[in-house]
């Protein structure tokens, strides 16, 4: 009984965040964006590549399973072509 109301909950709240990202990007200005400039959003993007390869490193090197490890460098190879294209 608990388990099916713990999902409700969660179907719940899933729900609530779909609808608030759908009514946010259609039209409503309560959030104002600020412009981002050119010169800091590649630096933003390399950074954030960069984290994101460190943690695929440490998890490919701690990994157990064959198939994990493989999908780990998959996604490390478009992470590097990645870093790459920002350069």
């Amino acid at each position: 009984m608990a388990r099916g109301w713990e999902s409700k909950s969660v179907e719940e709240q899933i729900e609530a965040t779909l609808e608030a990202k759908n009514s946010s990007g259609a039209g409503s200005s309560k959030k104002q964006v600020k412009p981002v400039s050119k010169t800091t959003r590649p630096s933003q993007q390399r950074e954030s590549l960069l984290l994101a390869r460190t943690r695929i490193l440490r998890d490919i090197q701690t990994t157990e399973n064959a198939r994990y490890r493989q999908l780990l460098e998959t996604t490390l190879e478009a992470v590097e072509k990645q870093l790459l294209e920002i350069k």
